[in-house]
């Protein structure tokens, strides 16, 4: 019952996300050109794909320098192979949790003990990349003054965003404080709570980069990369759609819209992500919004095809600790 409740609700979420798609096509808000233009104008299209391609590549970078301070070894190789894997899977389980689970899943295969540990750092992974694309609109909006006293409800936003990455900042540095370690509260209920042993381990994995800073550091300059790269890729898809138009204002808007396409009312924020990207583009008089993201989905879908390779090829283990001898390339049939 539990299984056919799943199929049930994720089978709805996919219906309502293609039935915004359908009502976005139908009143023009996703046009043909977002198809046509990438054929188009495919030199454009070429430069996108390469950018959501080194997006991906710098994702996979991260995910290895946030296993190291724990002891534990992801080469780049292996982690270049688990993001692929990942991706596919976003797609192909309905959005972004479906593909992280089947990372974590890889992860923590043949890692006895530390599989807890090895899903906090994947689920932190994805943390600090959701903390850096809160940032990323903060530190451009200076860049748009003209857009920003035009538009009040860009402002509510940014305020909004601005909370939203203060909250996760303070949370964060909760878990590195030695007086939330030490709180004999915390202690008493996590012994009381049912998954008290689990959360017990998660704030320690958590707590471990405390002293790597310098990690953690880069870890964050490599989010606001990928965040840099995307957006770059995603302005010049809405140019292929749009090539009269000055889009530069649009790249403040992008950021916010894919906070949106992240929310998981739909697969993978199908339809809604489409309808929240017209409707900021049109905080700055501009068009084509939903068209931009569509265009993403379908150069995002072509990354997404090397993962299934990756997937059928198979591997044994992805993730070492320091002290074992390192095989990374064992490969096993499936």
């Amino acid at each position: 019952m539990s299984s056919l409740r799943h199929t049930f609700f994720a089978l709805v979420r996919a219906a309502i996300g293609i039935g915004v798609l359908v009502y976005l096509a139908y009143h023009g808000l996703i046009t043909r050109r977002a198809i046509f233009g990438l054929t188009s104008a495919w030199p454009m299209t070429l430069a996108a794909l390469f950018l959501l391609f080194l997006a991906l590549f710098l994702t996979a970078w991260r995910l290895s320098v946030l296993v190291a301070p724990h002891g534990l070894h992801l080469s780049l190789r292996s982690s270049w192979r688990l993001t692929l894997i990942g991706n596919f899977f976003n797609f192909f389980l309905f959005g972004s949790a479906g593909g992280d689970l089947v990372k974590f899943f890889y992860m923590a295969r043949e890692n006895h003990g530390r599989k807890t540990e090895l899903i906090t750092i994947g689920l932190f992974d994805r943390a600090m990349g959701m903390f850096a694309l809160l940032l990323w609109p903060l530190l451009a909006a200076p860049f748009f003054p003209d857009l920003l006293r035009r538009s009040g409800a860009l402002r509510r936003l940014l305020w909004s965003d601005g909370i939203l990455a203060l909250v996760m900042l303070i949370a964060t540095l909760a878990c590195f404080s030695r007086r939330v370690e030490n709180s004999r509260k915390l202690a008493w209920l996590l012994q009381k709570l049912p998954w008290g042993d689990y959360l017990r381990r998660v704030l320690k994995t958590v707590r471990g980069y405390r002293h790597h800073s310098g990690a953690l550091a880069g870890a964050l300059l490599l989010a606001l990369l990928i965040h840099t790269l995307t957006i770059a890729a995603t302005l010049l898809i809405a140019r292929t759609a749009n090539p009269s138009r000055n889009l530069a204002e649009a790249s403040l808007l992008i950021p916010l819209g894919f906070l949106v396409n992240t929310v998981p009312l739909t697969p993978g924020g199908l339809g809604v992500g489409e309808a929240a990207f017209d409707a900021f583009f049109s905080m700055a008089g501009l068009k084509g919004g939903a068209d931009a993201l569509f265009g993403w989905r379908l150069l995002t879908f072509l990354l997404s095809l090397p993962g299934l390779a990756m997937y059928i090829r198979g591997s044994r283990r992805f993730v070492y600790t320091a002290t074992e001898k390192f095989q990374p390339f064992a490969i096993s049939s499936k």
